[in-house]
C-alpha cells in the first residue's frame, strides 16, 4: 500500500516537523542522561545525530521511562518510527533544531547497521564567538582546548554535598583564552590531569556547555548532568585535529592565585568572607561550642612535622591508599625495611596507581592564641601553585620523613592569609585543637581591607538573614538556611547545613535536577589524632 511505501522511505533529522508522527529515522545516540523534575518526573533525555551531522533533542516522558530505558544507551545507533514532534525551548538548547522528538507509547526503536565511530556531533565552538557576545547563552556549545592555566580549585556545599570546584583557563589554536569552570567529577577530572601537568599536555574536551555571563564577562561551566567532559580523549579526529594545529611554543600549564574579580564567584567569595560568614579570632574559634564555620585572619608560624605534609592516594578515585603488610617478607632480619603493598578501599583494588597529594598541618597563630588549621590538597595548590608531585618526585614505596620539609613549605611561614574553617563537635567535645580549611584568600588587597575593616567578635554584627544569593553555586542557585520560610529566629546551630535550591529555569521547570550518578569529591575523615 502507499502507506507502507512511505514509512519505508527514511527520514532526515532535518526534515522532521510536527504536522505528522508517523516519522523513521536512524539516529546515534551521542548524548543521555537521566533527569528529575518536580513537574514532569524522571525523564531520559537524549541527543540525536543522524548521517548527514544534522542533530535533535531527544525525550522520554516519566510514563514512558521503564518501556524504553533498556533499548537506549549512549553511543549506539537506532532506528526510530512513530514519534511526536514539539516544539523545542528553554535556557538549555541542545541542538540548533526548532523541534524536539518526544517518545509516544507506541514508537518502535529497532536495532540497525551503526552510524561511524566518528560521527560524534562534536562541533567545537570558537571562542571569539563566545567572547565577544555573538552567540545565545541558551543554547549549549562544544568546547575543546588546552589547559594553560588553573586559578581556583575549591570544595564548596552543593544540596548538602561537598562538591568540587574548578576554575581553569583554555587556550586554542590560535592562543584565545577562554574562561572554564568545572564542578564535581568533572572538576576531580581536571584536577588529576592538573597534577600529571608535567606528563603531557592537558586537553579538555566539554559537550554541551552552559555560556554563563557576568558583568558583560562570558565563561563557559559545565550545565549539571546534560555536559560530559572528557581530559585527554584518545581517538576522536577533532581533539587530534586540534593537538597538530596548537601553537607549538610548549607553553607550561600554571598553577596561579584566584583571580578576585575575574569571574562571576567574585563577588560571592568577596561576600562570603566580609559579610555572610562571622569573623573570630583564635581564642574565639578555641572557645566555641556549636558546629559552625567562620573566618579568621591568622599567620603561618610553622608546619606540624610529625603528622606528615602529603599522604598517598589512589589516582583513580583520589581516596587515601591503606598499606599492606607483606606477608612474605622474613620477620628475622630486624634491619630489613618492612615491605608493604598498597589497597584501595574505595576501588577495593591492590596494587593502586599512586598520586600523593597535599595534607598540611599548619600552626597559625593571631595575636590572640595559636592552633592548627587543616589543609587539603586543592587549597594547598592555591598557595604553593605546585602539585605535590613535584615536590615528592616519583614515588617510593616509603611515605617521605617529614622532618625535612620542602623549602617551598618553610617559606609559608610567616605569611598571613583570610581563612574560612569549619569548627566540628571534635573541636568543642574533644578539645581537638585542629580545624578544617574550607576557602583561604590569599589576595593581599582583601586581606588588608580586613584587617582594616571593624572587628566584631562573633557573630553580632553579621549578616543572619535567612538566605543569601549564592553565584559560586552551580547556574542559578539561591543558598536557602536552614530551609526556613522567613523567620530569622534560627539558632546559628540548626543554620550550619545550607542546601541549595536549584532555582533555574531549565528544562526541567523550576526543579532540583538529580544527579544521573553522583560522585563522591574526595574528603579525608576527620582524624582525632590531630
Amino acid at each position: 500500500s502507499k502507506t507502507q511505501k512511505k514509512l519505508a522511505a527514511m527520514n532526515n533529522i532535518s526534515e522532521l516537523k510536527p504536522f505528522k508522527s508517523m516519522w523513521k529515522v536512524k539516529v546515534k545516540i551521542i548524548r543521555l542522561w537521566k533527569q528529575y523534575s518536580a513537574a514532569g518526573g524522571e525523564t531520559i533525555e537524549m541527543v540525536f545525530v543522524d548521517s548527514r551531522g544534522d542533530k535533535i533533542h531527544g525525550t522520554v516522558k516519566k510514563d514512558e521511562v521503564g518501556q524504553f530505558a533498556h533499548v537506549l544507551q549512549q553511543g549506539q545507533t537506532k532506528l526510530l518510527i512513530n514519534f511526536t514532534v514539539t516544539h523545542s525551548s528553554g535556557s538549555y538548547r541542545t541542538t540548533k533544531h526548532p523541534y524536539k522528538v518526544v517518545f509516544l507509547p507506541t514508537t518502535r526503536v529497532r536495532i540497525c547497521e551503526a552510524l561511524p565511530y566518528n560521527m560524534t556531533g562534536l562541533e567545537p565552538v570558537n571562542y571569539r564567538a563566545v567572547l565577544n557576545g555573538k552567540l545565545d547563552p541558551d543554547y549549549l556549545v562544544d568546547v575543546v582546548g588546552q589547559v594553560v592555566e588553573v586559578s581556583h580549585n575549591e570544595v564548596v556545599s552543593v544540596n548538602g554535598k561537598d562538591t568540587q570546584k574548578i576554575s581553569v583557563e583554555l587556550r586554542d589554536t590560535e592562543d584565545e583564552r577562554l574562561p572554564l569552570v568545572l564542578w564535581g567529577k568533572f572538576a576531580e577530572d581536571i584536577s588529576v590531569a592538573v597534577q600529571l601537568r608535567s606528563e603531557n599536555t592537558v586537553i579538555c574536551v566539554l559537550r554541551f556547555g552552559k555560556i554563563k555571563i557576568w558583568k558583560d564577562e562570558r565563561s563557559v561551566s559545565n550545565a549539571y548532568n546534560v555536559s560530559d567532559v572528557t581530559v585527554n580523549p584518545e581517538n576522536i579526529a577533532e581533539v587530534q585535529a586540534f593537538m597538530r594545529l596548537l601553537p607549538k611554543d610548549d607553553l607550561k600549564l600554571s598553577i596561579v592565585d584566584s583571580k578576585p574579580l575575574a569571574l562571576a564567584n567574585a563577588v560571592s567569595e568577596k561576600d562570603d568572607f566580609f559579610v555572610h560568614t562571622p569573623r573570630k579570632t583564635i581564642a574565639e574559634v578555641l572557645e566555641s561550642r556549636q558546629v559552625e564555620k567562620c573566618i579568621v585572619m591568622a599567620t603561618i608560624a610553622g608546619i606540624d612535622s610529625d603528622m606528615g605534609w602529603y599522604y598517598l592516594s589512589c589516582k583513580v578515585c583520589a581516596k587515601k591508599v591503606i598499606t599492606v603488610h607483606n606477608d612474605n617478607y622474613n620477620d628475622g632480619d630486624e634491619h630489613d625495611v618492612i615491605a608493604c603493598n598498597y589497597y584501595c578501599p574505595k576501588c577495593k583494588t591492590n596494587s593502586p596507581k599512586l598520586l600523593p597529594r597535599y595534607k598540611l598541618h599548619l600552626v597559625v597563630l593571631d595575636n590572640t592564641k595559636d592552633c592548627k588549621f587543616l589543609l587539603f590538597d586543592n587549597l594547598a595548590l592555591q598557595l604553593l601553585h605546585q602539585p605535590c608531585i613535584e615536590l615528592t618526585g616519583p614515588i617510593t614505596d616509603e611515605i617521605q620523613d617529614p622532618d625535612v620539609l620542602p623549602p617551598i613549605l618553610n617559606d609559608l611561614k610567616g605569611k598571613t592569609f583570610l581563612f574560612k574553617i569549619q569548627i566540628e563537635k571534635e573541636n568543642f567535645v574533644y578539645k581537638h585543637d585542629t580545624f578544617k580549611v574550607l576557602k583561604i584568600i590569599t589576595n593581599l588587597g582583601m586581606i588588608n581591607e580586613f584587617e582594616a575593616a571593624q572587628s566584631p567578635t562573633g557573630s553580632e554584627n553579621m549578616l543572619s538573614g535567612t538566605f543569601s544569593t549564592q553565584s559560586d553555586a552551580p547556574e542559578g542557585s539561591l543558598m536557602i538556611q536552614g530551609g526556613s520560610s522567613g523567620s530569622t529566629d534560627l539558632t546559628p546551630a540548626k543554620r550550619t547545613r545550607t542546601p541549595i535550591i536549584n532555582l533555574e529555569e531549565a528544562f526541567d521547570q523550576n526543579s532540583v535536577t538529580k544527579m544521573a550518578c553522583t560522585i563522591k569529591v574526595k574528603k579525608e575523615k576527620f582524624e582525632k589524632s590531630g
